[in-house]
């Protein structure tokens, strides 16, 4: 996938997740060939197929992200966080129609599930809606536009994570903008907690709440990463 990169927020307190998140990565999306990650520090757990970006804490969050940012190539990111984790094969049929939808540049970023709050009012293409217009912008896994990402940072200039969504700050900006988002959406998705199941990029949203394992949700799903890749999930804790 020319001029796509991977690119993953993270924090070497989730090191012990690693494992199942870059496990999983490599397993089921193989077509990558980019990829990089945002960290506050050096981990030996990440493999060299994914390139380290350190970044310093004692930094705003806006800072932290637009220097990450600069150091990549590509011209389209997929965001990601830990855990966003896939549990079955991205397959390149419908990841592409997200994907190619977004450079015919009609919106900034198309999110690759639908939330709760995203209605089906406005179809735009094959298993492409018009998001949500208060949840444009979230940390969800979607596939952005770099430049307008930066510009959106650059204008909003959030000093923590949290500031990026609270209060639609995001995507209010991209509103002033005149920018537009989208999501995927088939419709055999079942529906799951806040989110519909994603038929184009397969992940859990989210595999943990509060530090603990989200097994309330997808119980199969991460037990069976839990086996494959050897993570005891009562370390942390289950939902």
């Amino acid at each position: 996938m020319k001029n796509l990169a991977l690119f993953t927020w993270t924090n070497t307190e989730y090191e012990d997740v690693f494992p199942v998140y870059f496990g999983s990565i490599e397993k089921y999306f193989p077509q990558l060939e980019k990829s990089y990650v945002a960290i506050n520090a050096l981990s030996e757990v990440i493999g060299d197929q994914h390139l380290q970006l350190v970044n310093d804490e004692k930094d705003t969050y806006a800072s932290r992200m637009l220097g990450c940012l600069d150091a990549i190539e590509e011209e389209y990111i997929i965001y990601m966080q830990e855990d966003f984790m896939l549990y079955d094969k991205v397959p390149a049929r419908e990841f592409n129609k997200a994907f190619n939808y977004l450079k015919k540049g009609e919106v900034s970023c198309v999110k690759l599930l639908r939330s709760g709050a995203d209605t089906l009012d406005e179809k735009l293409s094959a298993n492409i809606y018009k998001s949500c217009d208060y949840y444009s912008a979230v940390h969800q896994a979607s596939i952005w536009k770099k430049d307008h990402l930066v510009e959106i940072l650059n204008i909003l200039n959030p000093p923590h994570l949290r500031n990026f969504e609270y209060a639609g700050g995001a995507s209010k900006v991209m509103h002033q903008l005149g920018y537009q988002s989208a999501f995927y959406f088939n419709e055999t998705s079942p529906h799951r907690g806040g989110h519909f199941d994603s038929k184009a990029f397969p992940y859990i949203a989210t595999a943990l709440i509060k530090g603990r394992w989200n097994t309330a949700e997808y119980q199969t799903e991460i037990e069976q990463l839990a086996e494959d890749y050897n993570i005891d999930i009562n370390q942390r804790g289950t939902l």
